[in-house]
């Protein structure tokens, strides 16, 4: 299988390496900057040390902080409307995945006609945007590192995604000290999402030594410290590992795209507008009974990174116990895992089944061919 490997082209990290922003900027030659966020961040003062730096660099720059948990399309259109007037240079996204799936797409909006429709899909982006700095505020989305931008058509109740080598930030600056405020909730969620992230890309079909290598490291340092930093936010080394993690499986995922297990969270999220994180999460053990089958000494990798003893026991067996770690993960967050809990009505399930098995570029990837029939069986046996 011929693969290629594209990643972000500057990676700045650290306790306090926000300071760095200044200089990044300097090094971009920018002069003038959107920055991008939401009225959330705004209003915990996430955005305060930022604005800081900027004041400091003398650089002219305009907020919009207006974006939404899984963002409409209406957000892109707006934020991109806010771009067009000031006329930045460069842009800044400072957040969670949405904020800077935002911050992706306005870049490129920028450089290619509308309408935005035309994008949906992958590599339909023709040139490249204005310079982007991506900044995380969660150790979750991995958004900072990847070429997607996932955005909410509520006309047709579906999530959309746009893949292009073009949305790809100039740099990533990763500085835990933005993530140590976030809820235990949060923090839960965000950080299995990352997880899915990299259990999701190990597995898949697409993946390769390169990506392995990361998903593998991202897994193991996920299962070593999501509980900590759920437990004690103020866990700088628990925050700086689980934040890197994220970086970790981005990197790799961008390259593989994902599974089943997002092409249903797209489909309950896309109608039901259920965080993205919790959704990843929930349907997790579903999709890795599904699933472990097909690649069982990968699973059998994922029940050894959490711990569980392996030797000895048959292989399909030795692969479930990947299963049960994840179940034990989900309990001590206090994430329920059965489709019901989520007030999803029961006759919904063929529907979702149905779109979820037309997100290709996510199916495609996933290591056990699957059909609408066994999505709406999967679904069933986990209401």
């Amino acid at each position: 299988m011929i693969s290629a490997f594209n990643t972000v082209g500057r990676l700045v990290s650290g306790f306090g390496s926000l300071e760095n922003l200044g200089a990044e900027i300097r090094r971009l030659k920018g002069t003038k900057a959107l920055v991008i966020s939401d009225p959330g961040i705004k209003a915990t003062g996430l955005l305060d040390p930022l604005i800081r730096v900027l004041d400091r660099t003398k650089l002219s720059y305009s907020l919009f902080a207006e974006v939404e948990p899984d963002p409409q399309i209406e957000v892109a259109l707006a934020s991109h409307a806010a771009a067009q007037a000031f006329g930045p240079d460069l842009i800044i996204g400072l957040g969670g995945g949405s904020s800077m799936d935002i911050a992706k797409v306005t870049s490129v909006m920028l450089t290619n006609p509308g309408p935005i429709d035309k994008y949906f899909g992958m590599e339909l982006v023709p040139e490249p945007g204005l310079p982007l700095i991506l900044i995380p505020t969660t150790a979750g989305t991995g958004s900072e590192m990847t070429s997607i931008c996932v955005l909410s058509d509520t006309r047709n109740q579906v999530k959309k995604g746009i893949v292009s080598e073009h949305m790809f930030a100039r740099v990533a600056l990763l500085d835990p000290q933005l993530t140590v405020s976030l809820p235990p909730r949060a923090t839960a969620t965000t950080g299995m999402d990352a997880l899915v992230h990299a259990m999701e890309s190990y597995t898949g079909v697409r993946a390769t030594v390169l990506t392995d290598t990361l998903n593998l490291q991202a897994i193991r340092m996920i299962a070593a410290n999501l509980r900590r930093a759920y437990a004690n936010g103020d866990n700088r080394e628990a925050r700086e590992n689980m934040l890197f993690a994220s970086c970790l499986a981005g990197m790799a995922f961008s390259n593989t795209q994902n599974g089943l297990d997002h092409a249903l969270a797209l489909a309950i999220g896309g109608k039901f507008h259920l965080p993205h994180g919790l959704l990843t999460a929930f349907i997790l053990p579903w999709v890795m009974e599904f699933n472990l089958q097909a690649v069982p000494h990968k699973f059998i990798q994922i029940a050894q990174a959490f711990g569980e003893r392996t030797d000895g026991v048959p292989e399909v067996e030795a692969a479930r116990l990947s299963v049960k770690a994840i179940k034990s993960l989900l309990n001590d967050l206090d994430i329920f895992y059965k489709l019901g809990e989520y007030d999803v009505p029961r006759q919904e399930i063929p529907a979702l089944a149905k779109a979820a098995i037309g997100a290709a570029r996510l199916i495609m990837n996933n290591p056990r061919k699957v059909t609408e029939r066994e999505i709406i069986q999967l679904l069933e046996a986990n209401y």
